[in-house]
């Protein structure tokens, strides 16, 4: 059997799509697990009605946890053998679970992962995986962003999560697919691509937390969170020196969106802070002449703050002649 979690919260508008598009899988042997996390709208009823047309529906209303704290409730719900997440306002084909669970059986694998289409309106776009041979080869796209982390295109062996205790970290709201994702790859002997699209992420919000992750300076206070909960892993699988050059580069990309955005003292000395054990590492990662490195790494903030003057500016300009 195999378990399909959908977490939902205020979903009226969509959520029945989602699961009539489970409900019609090739693979039958489903359990399929919606947690509504504490919905205001008619989402209960919605799904509570489906629940009535077909047995293998299992819904559990819950006060509002938000998504990890919701997804970490469905997780321990789980009775199938392989699990995956499929998220409320999203679709999926037909032959959905049936091809991953092909994929993850003939190549002998502990999880499988699928190519999806994100959808914009009346345009979409398909988002390719790319096939590694080796695992490790695999984890290093997910930690450098070459790979997605989404946790709605890989369908996982549920010993994998259970054995090393992999869940959602109840106090986290943004990047929580990240450590999800990585963590669960870390302990995966194989891992089977299936290289055509199964999953449709619908993407049409200009505004999403997404497109303003760069200046949301708690989205990326979650991402210093996320990477100590991937370094947990790393040291527990005896993997953190394989992967020492991977994490020092994500540390750095994450420090640095601090001061890249926008800039002031208070995130200078997040960037400081921010890993600090890496801190004196950063010609590894940048030329022995980045003075922008060299400043803060010398305290000297007048220079850092100049930096972000600067940068606004031109970037301020740079859309008046985009404009023109």
């Amino acid at each position: 059997m195999i378990t399909v979690i959908v977490n939902v919260y205020n979903g009226e508008q969509y959520i029945e799509r989602c699961i009539r598009s489970l409900m019609v899988q090739t693979y039958r042997e489903l359990e399929i697990i919606i947690v509504d996390d504490g919905s205001k709208d008619c989402t209960a009823m919605l799904v509570d009605n489906l629940a009535e047309e077909d047995t293998r529906i299992k819904v559990y209303h819950t006060e509002n946890k938000g998504l990890s704290g919701s997804r970490r409730f469905g997780l321990d719900l789980v009775h199938g053998d392989y699990f995956i997440f499929t998220d409320a306002d999203d679709w999926v084909e037909p032959d959905y679970i049936s091809t991953l669970h092909e994929a993850l059986i003939s190549k002998d694998a502990q999880m499988a992962v699928c190519a999806y289409v994100e959808e914009y309106g009346h345009d979409s776009r398909i988002v390719n995986v790319e096939p590694r041979i080796d695992v490790n080869d695999y984890i290093r796209d997910l930690l450098r962003g070459r790979t997605w982390c989404v946790v709605w295109n890989k369908l996982v062996k549920t010993s994998i999560m259970r054995d090393n205790h992999i869940t959602f970290d109840n106090h986290i709201c943004y990047w929580e697919d990240v450590p999800f994702s990585v963590s669960c790859s870390l302990y995966c002997n194989k891992v089977a691509y299936v290289t055509r699209p199964l999953y449709h992420y619908i993407k049409n919000n200009a505004q999403s937390l997404t497109a303003t992750e760069g200046v949301n300076v708690e989205y990326n206070k979650d991402r210093v969170k996320n990477i100590r909960i991937v370094e947990y892993h790393l040291a527990r699988s005896g993997m953190q020196a394989l992967f020492d050059k991977d994490l020092l580069w994500v540390k750095f990309w994450i420090k640095d969106v601090f001061i890249t955005h926008a800039m002031s003292r208070e995130r200078i000395k997040l960037w400081r802070d921010s890993f600090p054990e890496v801190n004196d590492r950063w010609k590894e990662i940048y030329t022995a002449s980045d003075y922008l490195h060299r400043a803060i790494m010398a305290k000297q903030d007048w220079i850092v703050l100049l930096y972000g003057y600067y940068y606004s500016i031109r970037h301020f300009i740079k859309k008046i002649i985009i404009k023109k």
